[in-house]
């Protein structure tokens, strides 16, 4: 009987010290990485749409496992849209980039992202005022 309490003993020790340990390790073994997530309005499976010309307020978080002083956000390709450090997303011309979001620590790097598409408004679209001067 000593012998099965010790063995339990033994496991709650392990799993407690094990993610303490793993945190000491370089980013490339560090198994308890997540990545960012990041969240805004219209964002849906990493996706987004907005119209040139608007912004959109993004926020990024992550996970229990690791912590965060903080964003770096960028995007590939600002000709299409810019981002600045507090995640607000200006859309510029119609086209596609990648907003990325990486977290500000000194031992582990996460980074999320999310795909933009900015469209042109009125191009193909049906203007919805109506003249009313018109109307029965």
């Amino acid at each position: 009987m000593k012998k099965n309490i010790f063995s339990k003993i033994l496991v709650a020790v392990a799993l407690v010290a094990a993610p303490i340990a793993m945190s000491s390790c370089s980013n490339e073994d560090n198994f308890w990485t997540e990545a960012v997530t990041i969240s805004g309005h219209g964002v849906q499976h990493h996706e987004a749409t907005i119209v040139k010309g608007e912004t959109l307020q993004l926020r990024a978080t992550t996970g229990i496992l690791v912590y965060a002083n903080g964003f770096t956000w960028s995007s590939s390709n600002t000709e299409v849209a810019t981002v600045d450090q507090n995640g607000l997303v200006k859309a510029l011309k119609a086209g596609e980039t990648t907003i990325s979001a990486e977290t500000i620590n000194e031992e582990v790097r996460n980074t999320g992202s999310i795909r933009l598409t900015v469209v042109n408004l009125g191009v193909g679209q049906v203007d919805d005022q109506i003249d009313q001067s018109e109307a029965e």
